[in-house]
């Protein structure tokens, strides 16, 4: 009886791991995304063709968002765009063009307007947002229902990389064909093209030659 049972529990066992196993997964995985994908593209401002995301993703006010040609995201993508928050108002815009692709887990937030380029490159854990939750330190208000600040939009050139665990802020340009080091805090503008730029706060590292030279 004893080894009957453990027969039993041994079959039920490969049954489940069969109907589990990673092919099946993945079937299951690319038809969550597939619909994700459909309601994203529902959802946004105006989208190109060839547009691909993964699952777990949150997003706010995509009226406000255009992506180009070519998109894709891993999972965990969060976008969101605020035209009110705090009793204000704002005018929010997130422009992303063509052959732009996201990694896992990331978060583009906007009051103002954040524009990334053609061909961008972005790691998995990056963070572009260009607002804070307050201006001052002295409130008798709690923290999440202060009026969003910022120093400005956000512009990233094309065909640029921007690296794992990177943050960029409000008020930031970066310039075309540059790399944002992995773990980098950008807070200030960097116009130039061809840049390598890291650490925190980011700086120039140096300009990298052309392909061609």
């Amino acid at each position: 009886m004893k080894k009957f049972m453990k027969k039993m529990i041994y079959g039920i066992a490969w049954f489940f791991s069969w109907i589990f196993n990673g092919a099946v997964l993945r079937a299951f995985g690319k038809f969550a995304s597939c619909i994700n994908t459909a309601n994203f593209r529902r959802a946004l401002k105006k989208h190109g063709k060839d547009t691909a995301i993964g699952r777990r993703n949150h997003f706010e006010h995509l009226k406000y968002v255009s992506v180009g040609d070519h998109f894709s995201a891993g999972d965990g993508l969060w976008i969101g765009a605020y035209p009110r928050w705090g009793g204000e108002e704002y005018q929010p815009s997130v422009e992303i063009g063509d052959g732009v692709s996201f990694s896992r887990n990331c978060h583009v937030g906007a009051i103002g307007k954040i524009r990334i380029g053609d061909h961008v490159l972005i790691g998995s854990n990056v963070l572009i947002h260009d607002h804070a939750h307050g201006a001052s330190v002295a409130t008798d208000k709690p923290r999440a229902e202060l009026p969003l600040v910022t120093k400005g939009g956000i512009e990233i050139g094309d065909n640029t990389w921007v690296g794992e665990n990177v943050c960029i802020l409000g008020g930031v340009t970066i310039g075309k064909n540059c790399i944002i080091g992995a773990n980098s805090v950008v807070t200030k503008s960097f116009d130039g093209d061809g840049l390598l730029i890291a650490g925190n706060p980011a700086k120039i590292v140096r300009i990298m030659p052309r392909a061609d030279e």
